[in-house]
């Protein structure tokens, strides 16, 4: 049996058909192409509160005390106003200050031994003496007046060479003790170094203007230097 062609009516039918469904087909791709490169929102973050930023603690400055004024040294003191006294009798009582000054501080154990040292030299002897002297300088090195002491005793036992350094060290440490430089003066004068002596003598003038008999000896130990007879 001969196939039968499609009638003029169903052909157009077709033709229509495929025309309207085409247009579908191309706007459905046309959407998809157009919308797939938009990317999705994305979700809003959620609500932060910022916080204040934290600052460190306010202090009032510390309250500095003011320096402290030292007090002035009544030994130094002392010697300055003997050195400016007026009236021997001002410089007298001047000296007897002084020379208490020098020996404040002590300890019971240095006071012992000074007291044997000075029994010692009264009995003449010299090396028990000067042994509790040495004990003494061990127990307390600043004294001055103790090594001035040592010398002393030194002195009285021959021994000038020992008395003289110890005056040394008394000297260096209290520049301002007349009875230092008096000792030292009448040293040099037994080693009949005059020049030495004058000039400890006159040491003695600037450190105690009004010393008992120091303007006296300046001039006696000035006269021999220089072959006068007073």
């Amino acid at each position: 049996m001969p196939k039968r062609s499609l009638s003029p009516v169903l052909m157009r039918y077709t033709a229509c058909l495929r025309a309207v469904v085409r247009p579908c087909l191309l706007l459905s791709s046309a959407a998809f192409v157009v919308l797939a490169p938009f990317p999705a929102f994305p979700a809003p973050p959620p609500h932060t509160t910022s916080l204040p930023t934290p600052q460190p603690p306010t202090h009032p400055p510390p309250q500095v005390a003011p320096p402290t004024k030292s007090k002035p040294d009544p030994l130094i003191e002392a010697s300055k106003a003997l050195r400016n006294a007026t009236k021997p009798a001002e410089a007298r009582a001047l000296e007897r200050q002084v020379e208490t000054l020098r020996q404040r501080g002590l300890t019971a154990s240095t006071r012992l031994l000074l007291e044997n040292a000075d029994s010692s030299l009264k009995a003449h002897d010299y090396r028990k003496a000067e042994a509790a002297l040495d004990n003494a300088l061990v127990l307390q090195p600043d004294k001055a007046f103790i090594r001035r002491g040592r010398a002393r005793v030194r002195y009285a036992a021959g021994d000038f060479e020992g008395a003289i350094s110890d005056l040394g060290v008394a000297l260096h440490l209290d520049p301002d003790d007349p009875l230092s430089w008096q000792l030292l003066s009448q040293i040099e004068e037994e080693r009949h170094n005059m020049r030495a002596a004058l000039q400890a003598a006159q040491q003695v003038l600037v450190v105690d203007p009004l010393a008992s008999g120091a303007a006296k000896r300046v001039k006696t130990l000035q006269a021999s230097l220089d072959g006068r007879a007073i």
